[in-house]
């Protein structure tokens, strides 16, 4: 017998948590600034971020054998873009539309049976041809101008993209102002009529929470999150039998979902600085009858799936059991994520890397991060690849006697341990120029920023790379290697880097090589550095980088020579 059920669902919302803080700490709390969080939408202003956005879905069958046919899953997609927000001036309603056009977006990994990736890369790459006009209303509320489909769909990735843009919209986060701690009743922030996850969802929860301020580069920004929880419900599932005969109560499903958004929002400016949003929803399927085992030759022929990405779910409509008699059922997983990051038109570089370490540092007084490396979707190879047995190695400040390589004058030698596996551990040490600061430090990768005078750079190091050396010299392995490090590891390049004036070179006496390379940052600067690579005897390739988003230059080329030349590496 086949299925069809809708397994997704949009609520009416009702807000039931209570609001403010615990009466024991209303005192202290009443001495605290108190901060009113809003936001601004302002015609002739113009705001860049980088956006992030990954969805995952996931059938998972009982012990009793039940299938999808034809197969609907695991299905998982990660994009990115750059979106630009312009606010236009309001109507006579007060409404004021925002036009939001795409640019540099790229698919970072699809695999999918429902569409091929060439389809999801075309989709993708087509929200670049006109604006996405957006509506925020005189009282904050926000809204998609013009939409034709109706709902969200999951298998389309510009509609995350879309979403995660409305986000960056909303304005209006507490209704007066609050203190640290303080926590309210939302008014449908972020859950939207159009998301058809939510559809018949009831809401037994929902919040909105000032956490604290903290620094970012300087700027003290409020850290705001919010949760929507909606309790299981059960929902009819609609079947249709063999023939198309309709059975209007074929099953039932349990449905869950979770909202998340994390965000911080500059008081000074009044617009949003960053942006994480979370959802997953659970939905579990179970008949109400045994499955029929009549033979498969007997169902209709299934249509033609080449359209299915058109649709907000997946027609799970085919389902056969191996064992008849019995009541199987499956459960389905989807989950989806988004960042986004303000670009500002002036000092790109720290900012960027001032957001990442607080996307990966725990809240002093609870130990939150807000964003468990562990939970996400978004790719991150340096923290995929990582063995959990393996302990981190964090950076250290060596002195010359502890490296053969010598430290040139006014430079500071630093030493990183470097673990990809169990199996490879190696101590990496590399003279930085100037005032160093650690921006970025994992098991697999460090970066750091040097400022020497005017110039400012950023030195990466690691991850180790696997050798593909088959049939290959050194020197062709080597620059196949470099490719693949400017294509995937410039850190905060928007596209792959180029190499030019590819050298052989020994790298504290290993084969190495040398390349200068440009890219394009994130905020569209320009980007010019060197690179360099030492082949190890341990099937591993140990890159080093040096980069800065000034004009290229002899003062730039000298002082990243210095950092690739002065690189030593021991196991």
């Amino acid at each position: 017998m086949k299925q069809l059920l809708a397994i997704f669902g949009t609520a009416s919302l009702a807000f039931l948590l209570g609001m403010g803080p615990a009466h024991m700490h209303a005192q202290s709390r009443a001495a605290q600034r108190k901060i009113l969080l809003q936001a601004e939408v302002k015609p002739g202003q113009v705001l860049r971020y980088e956006l992030e956005a990954a969805g995952s879905f996931l059938p998972i069958a009982d012990a009793s054998g039940a299938m999808l046919t034809p197969p609907r899953g695991p299905c998982d997609y990660a994009l990115a873009a750059i979106v630009t927000l312009r606010p236009q001036a309001a109507d006579k309603d007060g409404n004021t539309p925002v036009e939001a056009t795409y640019s540099e977006t790229r698919v970072t990994s699809v695999r999918c049976s429902l569409f091929s990736a060439a389809d999801f890369e075309k989709r993708v790459a087509a929200l670049q041809s006109s604006p996405v006009m957006f509506r925020v209303g005189p009282h904050g509320e926000t809204a998609l101008s013009h939409r034709g489909g109706g709902y969200f769909k999951y298998w389309d990735g510009g509609d995350l993209l879309r979403k995660v843009t409305q986000d960056l919209l909303q304005t209006e986060f507490s209704p007066q102002p609050v203190a640290d701690g303080a926590s309210w009743k939302p008014r449908g922030q972020f859950a939207y009529s159009r998301d058809h996850a939510l559809k018949d969802l009831e809401l037994s929860g929902a919040d909105l929470r000032f956490r604290n301020l903290v620094q970012v580069d300087g700027k003290s920004c409020a850290w705001v999150t919010s949760q929507y929880v909606f309790s299981p419900i059960d929902l009819p599932a609609v079947g249709t039998a063999s023939g198309g005969r309709i059975v209007p109560a074929a099953g039932n499903n349990a449905v869950a979902a979770v909202l998340h958004i994390s965000l911080l929002l500059d008081p000074a400016s009044h617009h949003v600085a960053w942006l994480h949003r979370s959802q997953t929803i659970d939905n579990k399927l179970t008949l109400a009858s045994p499955y029929d085992d009549s033979n498969p030759a007997d169902d209709p022929a299934e249509p033609d799936d080449s359209q299915d990405w058109q649709n907000p779910t997946p027609d799970m409509s085919s389902r056969r059991s191996d064992n008849p008699g019995r009541y199987p059922f499956m459960t389905f997983h989807f989950q989806e994520e988004a960042r986004a990051r303000l670009l500002p038109n002036e000092r790109s570089v720290e900012w960027l890397a001032a957001l990442k370490r607080f996307e990966a540092t725990p809240e002093p007084e609870s130990g939150t991060i807000p964003v468990p490396v562990t939970k996400t979707l978004l790719p991150n190879q340096m923290i995929q690849a990582a063995k959990p047995a393996v302990v981190k190695r964090t950076s250290r400040v060596v002195v010359d006697s502890d490296s053969l390589v010598a430290t040139p004058a006014g430079f500071t030698r630093y030493e990183k341990g470097l673990c990809r596996d169990e199996w490879f551990c190696a101590t990496v040490s590399v003279a930085l120029p100037g005032d160093v600061q650690v921006e970025e430090d994992t098991p697999l990768q460090a970066v750091y920023l040097g400022k020497k005078g005017d110039l400012l750079v950023s030195v990466s190091v690691g991850p180790a790379l696997d050798r593909r050396s088959q049939g290959l010299t050194e020197d062709e392995e080597l620059k196949r290697q470099a490719n693949y490090y400017l294509a995937n590891y410039v850190w905060l390049a928007a596209k792959p880097g180029i190499g030019t004036n590819f050298a052989s070179a020994t790298l504290d006496g290993y084969p190495g090589l040398i390349t200068d390379f440009s890219a394009t940052q994130r905020d569209l600067a320009d980007i010019h550095g060197v690179l360099g690579l030492m082949l190890t005897p341990w099937g591993k390739v140990v890159p080093v980088s040096c980069s800065s988003d000034h004009a290229a230059s002899q003062d730039l080329q000298a002082v990243c020579e210095k950092v690739i030349t002065s690189v030593s590496l021991r196991r």
